[in-house]
């Protein structure tokens, strides 16, 4: 009787966890298999030395390899346990295997040409960007040569799947709002140069309000620009070290890799907008 009661127990334990995996399978091929309207963004790409050269500077300051590697020919972001491998891919090759507006709605609005997202891309911020700063880092990466991939392909093993079907992997193109799309060139006085470098560069850690974010432990950017002169927030930028002599965990590292490059009137015109919306507040 006993020997019964536990057969039929195991049975039922994995037939449960047999419904668990299935549900997870359905649920994430969903979010894979998902086809989203692709917008068209036309984008007059005429390439020059100074283009070039723009969208080199704007492929460091946006933090391209951060994800994709050195020299951005492919790098796995996330490993799993069963067999999850999210590799970001070379975009060497996809500057040549796919068009300019095939790349400007795959970077703005994270949709492939088959019209299926891109996985973990950061395409909020992307979409607030200008269409000339879009079309100078397009120029940059199709001035390349394809380099090798040396990063493999993606696989979804179990672990995978379930962060996708339950959002912990992050699918932007389910939560775009296209009215954040981005001006046609790139704003020029001060104060509205300040808000656009804000909302592109500094609302992917700080958040959509600058307010801070509690996953990364970032701080209300409204409250912390009180407590630096324009000078102390000038240095910070540009040295990565702070007014009490030392480096922050996240913000140290990413000026020394990205921010460094900002102009000393980028870093100032986000200094004054800042300062604006603390008043605002």
């Amino acid at each position: 009787m006993r020997s019964g009661i536990k057969w039929t127990t195991g049975l039922v334990v994995l037939g449960l966890i047999a419904l668990g995996v299935w549900r997870i399978e359905v649920a994430s091929q969903a979010v894979l298999t998902h086809v989203y309207e692709r917008p068209r963004l036309p984008l007059a790409i005429a390439p020059s030395a100074q283009m070039v050269s723009a969208g080199q500077r704007l492929v460091r300051i946006n933090g391209c390899s951060d994800c994709h590697g050195a020299g951005e020919t492919g790098h796995v972001v996330l490993t799993a346990w069963l067999g999850t491998r999210l590799v970001a891919p070379n975009l060497t090759v996809l500057a040549h295997r796919l068009s300019t507006q095939q790349l400007a709605t795959a970077i703005r609005y994270g949709v492939k040409p088959d019209g299926r997202a891109v996985i973990s891309m950061p395409v909020v911020r992307f979409l607030r960007e200008s269409d000339a700063d879009v079309a100078a880092m397009i120029a940059y990466l199709q001035s390349r040569p394809p380099r090798a991939n040396t990063a493999g392909a993606t696989r979804w093993g179990l672990i995978g799947r379930a962060m996708l079907a339950t959002g912990l992997i992050p699918v932007a193109a389910q939560h775009l709002r296209t009215s954040e799309r981005g001006p046609l060139t790139t704003p020029v006085a001060p104060l509205a140069l300040g808000r656009y470098l804000t909302h592109t560069q500094c609302s992917a850690c700080h958040g959509r309000h600058l307010s801070g974010e509690a996953d990364v432990d970032s701080p209300d950017l409204r409250f912390a620009i009180k407590h630096y002169s324009l000078s102390a927030f000038e240095s910070f930028f540009h040295t990565g070290i702070g007014q009490l002599g030392h480096g922050t965990s996240t913000m140290t590292p990413l000026i020394r890799r990205r921010f460094h490059l900002l102009t000393t009137a980028e870093v100032r015109a986000i200094y004054l907008y800042l300062n604006h919306s603390t008043a605002q507040s």
